[in-house]
């Protein structure tokens, strides 16, 4: 069988769905499903399920729905000798699942072997893996079941692991010098997140590698001022330092794997290309005799 969660709710068994259509069912299912192959006690499905004010009965009504999608599972087994999947364990129930069979799983495993990459400095293996994991999302994670405080809290923790993960490979992959691929996605995630100083610079240093040194530091003002807004705090010291190596130039902000000439747009505008030499963005195109500010 093949359980998925990462997106829709999904279960397919000989070539059929098999996915519960009750919402109780289908909040149950994930719930295990998210503990796979560990002890789901009682106590936590009657704190999942009814929110902290649970019916008299909640103890037997858990049981009802244990059974009643034991049974829409029970169709989906290849063979009679195919262990249970749901099983009792120490006042509560475990649900059996391999390795390959739920898509949490594999896209944990491609995470860690993603991070394992980067600890030992192979960025573009890092990347790979990382990038195939998150390919595996389909949409927001068990979006078509209800979600009590277990459920919401698991996904906070799994929502938050991802974009961690997002971050982690975007710099790996801007030291491989892929600044102009990362351009639409940082601009996406910037917009969804417009508050997450990490993604913020990661788009700023993409713009800066492109040419796009003005555009650069729009992102940074906006990031600003959302901060200022939204927060009311004010950019971190490395996000400063970041503006101030764009106003200058700074050698360090180039690709390190790909010491290559960058085209500037800001440049390009206003000053004819030379043959044989390139063009650089001039220092004029900030006014030099105005104050820096880059406090909030």
């Amino acid at each position: 069988m093949r359980f998925s969660i990462l997106g829709p709710l999904s279960v397919t068994g000989n070539g059929r769905d098999r996915t519960p259509s009750a919402p109780k069912h289908r909040q149950m299912l994930v719930l295990m499903l998210m503990n796979a192959n560990r002890v789901v006690s009682m106590a936590q499905f009657v704190e999942e399920l009814w929110d902290y004010n649970p019916p008299p009965r909640a103890v037997a009504a858990v049981h009802t729905y244990v059974m009643q999608v034991r049974r829409s599972l029970q169709s989906g087994r290849t063979s009679p000798a195919d262990p249970e999947r749901i099983v009792t364990r120490d006042q509560g129930y475990l649900f059996r699942v391999h390795d390959d069979e739920l898509d949490l799983h594999t896209y944990e495993h491609r995470l860690r072997a993603g991070h394992t990459a980067l600890d030992a400095g192979a960025l573009d293996a890092g990347a790979r893996h990382i990038r195939a994991a998150h390919d595996m999302w389909h949409g927001p994670v068990f979006v078509d079941a209800p979600a009590g405080p277990l459920l919401r809290a698991a996904l906070a923790a799994l929502e938050g692991d991802r974009l961690e993960s997002v971050v982690r490979r975007v710099d790996a992959e801007l030291q491989l010098g892929r600044h102009h691929q990362l351009l639409a996605e940082l601009h996406a995630l910037v917009h969804q997140d417009p508050t997450h100083e990490q993604l913020a610079g990661h788009l700023m240093l993409a713009l800066y590698r492109s040419g796009r040194r003005a555009d650069a530091l729009t992102v940074f003002h906006r990031l600003r001022r959302a901060l200022r807004e939204e927060l009311g705090t004010s950019p971190r010291p490395d996000t400063h330092h970041l503006v101030t190596d764009i106003l200058a130039g700074h050698a360090r902000l180039e690709p390190p794997f790909l010491p290559q000439a960058r085209l500037s747009l800001d440049a390009a505008a206003h000053t004819p290309a030379t043959p044989g030499r390139r063009s650089r963005a001039r220092s004029a195109d900030w006014p030099q005799d105005r104050p820096l500010l880059l406090g909030a």
